[in-house]
């Protein structure tokens, strides 16, 4: 796959899936936008990666939702991808969840990238571009208590990957990954916490058919493929990378 002189924008990509995708589309010719919530973090990532622009903005703000797609537009001179990536995976038991968490999970989860997508679709349409969606396999199967809203969150994701990719068929292309569980800090830390991390890991590759965790390259693959002329038929995709997971469900 070949993305010269593509510019692209990864939200949420100081760290996890999002700065190995960055990493995976410089490799291959883009321009990419690190973007993370601090100034800091982005510098640090683009000192670690060699490359991109960095640029941070609160996503769970429409204000600062509209000025990193303005930044981002203005610095690239233009647009051809848009990866939302970001997302917050801060879980509670549906009798423990309360409005706090509620409303930050569907402004980072939902509101963000249905907007960010909207305010940057002109900049799509001129470039003849493409979206993807990074969700979740929560958003395909439901879970054991303690990430119910997460859960709901990236299913109303989902369907507005469907939703978008039909209103837009005729110009702009709209796809989704829905990964499972990726070795990231997502699960690190909390193995950790938990005392016993061997077991934490152990009880993921039991509950994956393939028997094991997913690496973030993986994942990164899915997003290029998607973004990438290879995928020029596909529009309104959920593409599993799961390790199987979904698909007993």
């Amino acid at each position: 796959m070949d993305f010269s002189g593509k510019r692209v924008l990864v939200t949420g990509s100081t760290r996890g899936i999002g700065i190995e995708t960055a990493r995976a589309f410089m490799e291959r010719g883009a321009t990419v936008v690190v973007h993370g919530r601090s100034q800091g973090s982005v510098d640090r990532t683009v000192a670690e990666l060699g490359g991109g622009i960095g640029l941070a903005a609160d996503l769970g703000s429409l204000t600062e939702c509209r000025r990193l797609i303005d930044a981002s537009v203005e610095a690239l001179g233009g647009l051809d991808v848009l990866v939302n990536n970001a997302g917050l995976g801060d879980g509670e038991t549906f009798v423990d969840s309360d409005e706090a968490l509620w409303q930050a999970t569907m402004d980072i989860n939902l509101r963000a990238p249905f907007f960010l997508t909207q305010y940057a679709l002109p900049a799509l349409r001129e470039s003849g571009g493409n979206v993807v969606m990074v969700s979740s396999v929560s958003g395909l199967m439901g879970h054991p208590e303690g990430v119910s809203v997460y859960c709901t969150s990236k299913g109303g994701l989902n369907n507005m990957t469907r939703v978008l990719a039909l209103e837009l068929a005729d110009q702009v292309r709209v796809n989704a990954i829905a990964p499972g569980p990726i070795d990231t800090d997502m699960h690190r830390i909390p193995a950790r916490e938990s005392g016993d991390e061997s077991g934490y890991f152990d009880a993921i590759d039991n509950a994956v058919p393939m028997g094991r965790i997913g690496a973030v390259r993986e994942m990164a693959n899915g997003i290029l493929y998607l973004a990438s002329d290879l995928a020029g038929y596909t529009t309104g995709a959920i593409l599993s990378l799961d390790g199987g997971m979904a698909a007993g469900h």
